[in-house]
């Protein structure tokens, strides 16, 4: 089935030290949309790098006109602050965001284009546990961290809790209708916002798929979710406290 030209896209890049490969990501996602022709913008939200990822992007902008940054300056660090911001400024029919550290492969960006086209899907995201995805740390050459095991039980909590048909409540890759964002604002301390966001899409009844996918490890730098322990522990804190929340919400308790 051809694409469906008509659509467009608004994609949502948080940032934060991601100097060593964001000219990259830039353009590979500019590329797939420039092939197929269809309508885009790249909004990219950085919340005050440091490692000259501003200047990066700043020199991209000359070449690519609808490249759009937003520098939160004065603000406490959020990944849920920024998306936000993003979908803010954000003016086309669909909206795209994933991690910008190349763990989340913008080349899947073409499937989640061909599967709404062909589908009508209000609302789509890429899982690592379905039985056809991989982990990075499947690849010997690296080993999971603390993170990805606890990822794993958090998940298996919010599938025996929330919904049984979804498996990957803190993806974070993922295309949605902007007019379903427009009257649910993300909310959440940091990917726990994912779970709401899903539980939201269930009760209004969205058509949603879950796809699988490879996730690669992050190109460069040093991920924000490990590198402090006690934020770490702080994250999983407000996880549990999300799945409790949207369990309530669930049955219309809370």
């Amino acid at each position: 089935m051809p694409i469906n030209l008509n659509n467009t896209y608004s994609i949502i890049l948080p940032t934060y030290n991601e100097a060593g490969h964001i000219q990259d990501l830039i353009q590979d996602i500019h590329n797939i949309f420039t092939k197929k022709k269809i309508q885009f913008e790249i909004i990219v939200v950085d919340d005050g790098s440091k490692d000259g990822t501003i200047k990066k992007i700043n020199q991209l902008k000359t070449s690519i006109n609808n490249l759009s940054l937003i520098i939160r300056t004065n603000y406490k660090n959020s990944l849920v602050n920024s998306l936000n911001e993003g979908i803010k400024q954000s003016k086309f029919d669909y909206v795209i965001w994933l991690d910008a550290d190349y763990s989340h492969p913008p080349k899947y960006i073409n499937e989640m284009i061909n599967k709404m086209n062909e589908h009508n899907y209000d609302l789509i995201f890429f899982s690592r546990f379905l039985e056809e995805s991989k982990r990075y740390f499947q690849n010997k050459k690296y080993s999971a961290q603390t993170i990805d095991k606890l990822s794993i039980y958090l998940n298996k909590l919010c599938n025996f809790f929330l919904f049984k048909d979804l498996y990957d409540y803190t993806s974070g890759f993922i295309l949605i209708k902007k007019t379903f964002l427009e009257n649910h604002k993300l909310k959440g301390y940091y990917g726990d916002y994912f779970i709401r966001l899903l539980v939201d899409a269930k009760m209004n009844n969205l058509k949603i798929i879950e796809l699988p996918y490879v996730e690669l490890d992050r190109r460069s730098g040093v991920s924000k979710t490990t590198s402090n322990k006690l934020d770490l522990i702080i994250k999983c804190f407000f996880y549990l406290i999300s799945i409790k929340i949207n369990f309530l919400r669930k049955f219309k308790i809370f």
